[in-house]
């Protein structure tokens, strides 16, 4: 991957923002009527709205040759888990909320899911992909570095 310059950086970004409200807003539609009236097949349309999101966004990045940046992870991760949170709390609280809407919202979560580590697969390979994720091995790693003297072998 090459480094992009300030103009082709600002393109990608203008590109990203525009697949992501296309598909935001219709999503946001979807939810709402769906958690109102809709019911579950509104609500599994609203994911797979933030799923043609995040595919855009990926054909995007294809098209640059780029990978998402550490401020898309962050922001993917928190708004993901943030909802998920939201969505146990909700299931756990309301009754009613969670006889109409926990089947379709736990698809729709397990399948954002899927769609990511399919990405993370394809894309990485099913090593490298469990390797970004490992931190134990690299807390060995660092244990090692500070604890073992010098030609100790470890």
């Amino acid at each position: 991957m090459t480094p992009l310059g300030k103009n082709e950086a600002l393109d990608r970004h203008v590109l990203v923002m525009a697949c992501w409200l296309a598909a935001a807003l219709p999503a946001a539609i979807l939810f709402d009527y769906g958690f109102g009236r809709g019911g579950a097949p509104y609500i599994l349309a609203g994911f797979a709205a933030v799923l043609a999101g995040f595919v855009a966004h990926v054909i995007v990045n294809v098209v640059y040759g780029t990978g998402f940046s550490p401020r898309e992870l962050g922001l993917g991760l928190v708004i993901y888990g943030f909802a998920l949170v939201l969505f146990v709390i909700l299931s756990l609280v309301s009754a009613s909320f969670a006889a109409r809407n926990f089947v379709p919202v736990s698809i729709g979560f397990i399948a954002t899911g899927a769609v990511i580590v399919f990405y993370l697969v394809t894309r990485f390979g099913a090593r490298q992909a469990f390797d970004a994720f490992d931190v134990i091995r690299d807390f060995r790693a660092g244990d090692r570095d500070r604890t073992s003297p010098p030609g100790d072998g470890r």
